[in-house]
């Protein structure tokens, strides 16, 4: 177990099996490799934290996009497979990352700029997607 402090929660106590390694960083941030997730509502409900474990700063709220989306779809390159180390077996989960201002209700996720997650070796990439938004809505308007 080690201690690191995150942006939201103060210090708290995570796993080191539970760091996520992200060797070309996330655009941005390039520099920072080291995120563990963490789960304020309790393990995989979104949202969750994708924090930076060596620093406070990044920190990203992040969603499962295939829950707010569920035509969500892509293909990762054969390079992006291999820094992933990704096959057809490979259990793996799709983060976007949120926008959250002051009115929670106006939250939208990047669903052009996916962190692709290989969860059995915990590594990560973030990729580039040509066919969707930057800003798609979490929570649908109502209607009057």
């Amino acid at each position: 177990m080690m201690k690191i402090k995150t942006r939201d929660f103060g210090e708290i106590e995570i796993n080191e099996s539970t760091i996520i390694n992200i060797p070309d960083g996330i655009i941005g941030f390039e520099s920072v490799k080291r995120y563990t997730l963490i789960y304020p509502l309790g393990e995989n409900t979104f949202p969750m934290w994708l924090q930076a474990v060596d620093s406070v700063e990044p920190c990203f709220v992040v969603y499962n996009p295939m829950q707010i989306y569920p035509d969500y779809r892509f293909e990762i390159s054969d390079e992006e497979q291999a820094t992933l180390k990704i096959d057809e077996d490979t259990p793996y989960s799709c983060l976007a990352v949120a926008i959250v201002p002051d009115d929670y209700k106006q939250t939208t996720i990047n669903l052009r700029c996916p962190i692709v997650l290989n969860i059995r070796d915990n590594i990560a990439a973030q990729v580039i997607l040509e066919d969707y938004e930057f800003k798609y809505p979490v929570y649908a308007p109502k209607e009057d």
